[in-house]
């Protein structure tokens, strides 16, 4: 391989003409991989593991702290199942609602898309803090995914729509179903 240099052709180049080539050549690449897919790159590093099914109430709770949150069904969530990886920070699209939060006192996941924010089962209603979660929704399920997740109009919780009832919600009785089904990645 021959660069041109200022002067005349130079058949053997330089080591520091070879090193700013292949840097330049680098950063180009670089540069034009994250400008043509900005989107793309933003959902892979914008996700937050340790996001747990609840066994005693079905909802969705957050599992990162050495404490379970509040449950309505009594003390701390009972995690089990998938470790889901909640995407956030990233646009809203026709197929993924953003708004979802996470709650401070019960670690549980609510929707913060109304003037109040749902029944807490640690009293109250919901405290959102963190980051906002745009979940996607009415998409087909993959082998990391799981749908029937849902909105519950009562509390303002997701929970797990997929077996006969419908756990147990904060504002009394069973959650309801709403919305959207929701379908969320897992590792």
């Amino acid at each position: 391989m021959r660069f041109l240099t200022g002067q005349a052709e130079n058949p053997e180049p330089g080591r520091r003409a070879v090193l700013t080539r292949a840097l330049g050549l680098a950063a180009a690449a670089g540069l034009a991989t994250a400008a043509a897919t900005p989107a793309a790159q933003a959902a892979v590093r914008a996700s937050q593991a340790d996001w747990r099914f609840c066994t005693k109430c079905y909802g969705l709770f957050f599992r990162g702290y050495p404490s379970d949150g509040a449950c309505p069904a009594g003390g701390g969530h009972d995690s089990a199942g998938y470790n889901f990886n909640i995407p956030h920070d990233i646009p809203e699209t026709p197929t993924a609602q953003h708004n979802w939060r996470f709650c401070t006192k019960c670690y549980g996941m609510f929707f913060w898309g109304y003037p109040d924010n749902g029944r807490c089962p640690a009293g109250n209603a919901h405290a959102a803090a963190g980051y906002d979660f745009v979940l996607p929704h009415d998409i087909p399920e993959t082998a990391n995914s799981q749908r029937n997740w849902r909105f519950c109009p009562k509390c303002y919780g997701l929970y797990f729509y997929g077996y006969p009832t419908n756990g147990r919600c904060p504002a009394g009785n069973a959650h309801s179903v709403a919305g959207y089904d929701f379908v969320l990645p897992h590792l």
